[in-house]
């Protein structure tokens, strides 16, 4: 009774965000499982980009393993299925996952009638389980996390969660987050690792590495990427302060969020600093005879990571909990973060114990940088133990390809 009232709010919610673009108006349909609704043999679903992103090394093992079956990938966001339909074309089937309600869900489920079920990370969705362990569907939970605050409030309705949970399969990232799902109730948790190490590099951002590359010449790049709100005025005072000693750096800087992409250039027009826009520019018309750029644009950072000299994750200079960390250590990149780690605790903690993060605030940031600037030697050895740590920690994927084995052969 409740989902049939709060259905019209949501449905106009969902015009209003979708119907501004093709890919919205297509969207729209199918979060209300209208429409063609492809068969397949395994459904995965990731729910933004960053999901997809991590989860698109194990597709392509999905689809270099079982090469005569059919996948569908499904997201929830815009960027997301933007992603899916760059990276995999038609390789995949792919739509939009339906709202969780009981008779959408359903319909969609009997429609595809997969034979496996994956679901990224820990989005419980409550009638697509309930509806899998109706329809007997096998679905797995798969490089599950489940944070201090999550689990807290889980346990306050054990019994729900208990149940939706019963017939699941979670492969965890951490010893930690299998117990907190075994004091779930989920007897079948088991650790897998963090399928984010599994990362692959699309050949379409490469040919963009030789672009920028080839206009770099003696330039140094710092990229700060994923910034939220609070952060990017102490990165721009701090880079200020740098440049009058290190004129040769130039600042990449790249907000996380989409609407506030004009709220940042306002404060870097207020710093009085010369700039170039992403969206605005040509990859071969960037140049280096300007201060900073603006990353605009989404999809584009694992490329400006790439020729970026020393990398700076943000989320962590404010208690966002910070961000993936594993893109700038696949180039062997030095990472430096903030203080505010704890979404990343395990992967932070890993690499610090091998030497291949730094971390620190505001008021030691423009030292740091300083130091790794004087210190070429320095960024190397960073890089390289960041780069050693990312590929020691890989094999996620294998441990999901044998746990799915005996739904699918």
């Amino acid at each position: 009774m409740l989902w049939w009232l709060l259905l019209p709010p949501i449905a106009l919610y969902r015009f209003y965000k979708d119907w501004r673009s093709p890919l919205g108006r297509h969207s729209f349909k199918a979060r209300f499982a209208l429409g063609e609704i492809p068969k397949a043999d395994i459904l995965i679903h990731a729910v933004s980009l960053g999901e997809v992103r991590a989860v698109t090394p194990f597709v392509h093992r999905l689809l270099e393993t079982y090469p005569d079956k059919k996948i569908l990938f499904t997201a929830t966001t815009l960027t997301g299925s933007r992603q899916i339909k760059e990276s995999f074309g038609d390789r995949v089937l792919h739509t939009f996952l339906p709202l969780d309600g009981g008779a959408m869900t359903r319909r969609f489920l009997k429609k595809v009638a997969p034979r496996v079920i994956l679901i990224m990370e820990t989005e419980i969705w409550p009638n697509l389980f309930h509806q899998a362990k109706v329809l007997n569907i096998p679905l797995f939970i798969i490089s599950a996390c489940l944070s201090d605050r999550s689990f807290y409030r889980y346990q306050k309705i054990p019994k729900t969660i208990g149940s939706l949970l019963s017939q699941t399969y979670v492969l965890a990232q951490t010893d930690d987050d299998v117990a907190r799902f075994k004091a779930l109730g989920v007897k079948s948790a088991q650790k897998m690792g963090n399928i984010k190490y599994e990362m692959r590099v699309p050949g379409k951002a490469m040919e963009a590495v030789k672009t920028l590359t080839s206009i770099k010449g003696p330039t140094l790049f710092w990229i700060v990427a994923s910034t939220h709100e609070g952060e990017e005025a102490g990165i721009l005072t701090e880079f200020c302060q740098l440049k009058v000693q290190f004129p040769e750096l130039k600042l990449l800087l790249a907000p996380r969020h989409p609407e506030r992409f004009k709220e940042v250039e306002n404060l870097i027009k207020n710093a009085d600093l010369r700039y170039l826009k992403r969206s605005e520019t040509a990859l071969n018309e960037f140049h280096t005879d300007t201060d900073l750029w603006l990353i605009d644009t989404i999809g584009e950072l694992l490329t400006f990571y790439a020729i970026s000299d020393i990398t700076t994750v943000a989320g962590s200079f404010v208690p966002i909990g910070g961000h993936n960390i594993l893109e700038p250590a696949y180039f062997g990149k030095p990472i430096i973060v903030g203080p505010f780690m704890h979404e990343n605790s395990e992967i932070f903690e890993l690499f610090k114990a091998n030497n291949a993060i730094v971390s620190c605030d505001y008021p030691e940031l423009a030292n740091v940088i300083k130091e790794l600037i004087e210190h070429p030697k320095k960024r190397e050895i960073l890089g390289q133990n960041a780069h050693r740590t990312m590929m020691e920690n890989q094999g996620a994927s294998d441990t999901i390809l044998h746990a799915i084995e005996p739904f699918i052969d």
